[in-house]
């Protein structure tokens, strides 16, 4: 059974250990420790990472009160060197410290209960039970946080026994019945935890709440702590900087500057659109000239490159405004091969009668009604399709 030493002190990073088990999974280890200060994966906390020997060590787990580290090779002694990434663990012990003092404080202030907890990548995440949440009660609720912060407030770690335990004004119950674990922020929040923490609370630096979401739990907070909130900001800085010298404008005024614009923008793309759609319709009455006529249907065949497809399906669909058209365009765009049929009210041929059969033929994909029918190919294939879709609606308007 492993000795679990990160229960006792979060800040050694340097041990000696001896290995007491060890199996192979699919060319990775599992090495079981005499005694570990690698915390491992649980309770929303992410596993230390580290060095064993030297060897990378990439995940550590707990199952069935045994400590396992994950591997990618296996030590040749027994004795070995141990060395916990300082850098991961802080930050760990930054947000979950962190979490801990929000959680109190929108507990305090709003009866919200924390339900769940995780440190991702780049930000953590609890979910409360709150129906609502604004701008001014996440600006209050940072506030309360990082004013005890401010005020350095020493965090205990401690296991109590029963009689402890009533005399404690626990922010939640305990998951466990024995070997409980509690982080005392002193004065602020009394919370069972088995994490790595902090020693005060000055160690945090600023918590920033970052953005909320409803979900069918309660309300989804995003957060920062510690050197994630200092990068956050100094991404998010540049970010402002790099907008003011782009647009000549002060800070203050970047949003509404940038508001202005996207509004503008809507007036020129629906200039652009009207244009664009003006520009399509003169396109279908020329290629309606050029067309062959055949039973009296003016037949519209046309074979694009790089067009999008929705300028097809416009093209198309000006055709058949007009009597007795039929459009039978396609598209190369890549890898993708577009191919649009579509005919007038007064032509009497049943489109997706065909379209189908087409498609088959040419292993595509797509469908439609009765009026107009859109689907792809590959582009090598798009021609021969295009051309047996012609030649199925000829032999249709030959018919009439």
């Amino acid at each position: 059974m492993t000795e679990k030493l990160f229960y006792e002190d979060s800040y050694i990073t340097e041990f000696d250990a001896n290995i007491i088990d060890k199996r192979k999974i699919n060319n990775k280890w599992e090495l079981v420790l005499d005694k570990t200060y690698f915390y491992p994966e649980g309770g929303g906390q992410p596993s230390d990472t580290g060095l064993i020997d030297g060897i990378k060590v990439y995940k550590i787990y707990e199952e069935n009160d045994t400590v396992y580290h994950l591997a990618d090779k296996c030590p040749e002694g027994i004795k070995v060197h141990c060395q916990v990434d300082w850098e991961r663990r802080f930050d760990h012990m930054q947000q979950h410290t962190g979490q801990h003092l929000l959680s109190a404080v929108l507990e305090k202030k709003y009866g919200a209960h924390t339900q769940s907890f995780s440190i991702g990548d780049k930000s953590s995440h609890i979910t409360i039970t709150k129906d609502t949440f604004n701008e001014e009660e996440a600006f209050e609720v940072e506030k309360e946080v990082n004013s005890f912060v401010y005020k350095n407030i020493p965090v205990k770690t401690y296991f109590a026994d029963e009689e402890m335990l009533k005399k404690l004004p626990l922010r939640k119950q305990p998951q466990v019945s024995e070997n409980i674990r509690i982080v005392e922020i002193e004065g602020i929040d009394y919370s069972p935890c088995g994490g790595t923490h902090v020693k005060t609370t000055g160690e945090i630096g600023i918590v920033k709440i970052k953005k909320w979401e409803k979900t069918n739990k309660g309300i989804r907070l995003e957060f920062v702590a510690g050197f994630r909130a200092l990068y956050d900001y100094h991404i998010k800085n540049n970010y402002v900087n790099a907008l003011c010298h782009l647009l000549s404008e002060q800070e203050e005024n970047i949003l509404e500057h940038v508001l202005k614009l996207l509004e503008e923008n809507k007036e020129v793309k629906k200039e652009v659109n009207i244009l664009k759609e003006n520009i399509l319709l003169e396109e279908s009455r020329n290629l309606i000239k050029s067309s062959e006529l055949h039973g009296g249907i003016h037949i519209v065949y046309k074979l694009y490159e790089n067009r999008t497809t929705e300028e097809l399906k416009i093209l198309a669909k000006y055709i058949v405004s007009n009597d007795k058209c039929i459009a039978i365009l396609g598209n190369k765009r890549g890898e993708t091969g577009d191919l649009v049929v579509s005919r007038s009210g007064d032509v009497d041929i049943v489109v997706n009668g065909f379209f189908k059969e087409v498609l088959r033929v040419f292993d595509g994909k797509g469908g439609g009604n009765a009026y107009m029918c859109q689907g792809g190919v590959s582009p090598d294939r798009l021609e021969l399709a295009m051309d047996k879709a012609l030649s199925i609606v000829i032999d249709e308007t030959n018919k009439r």
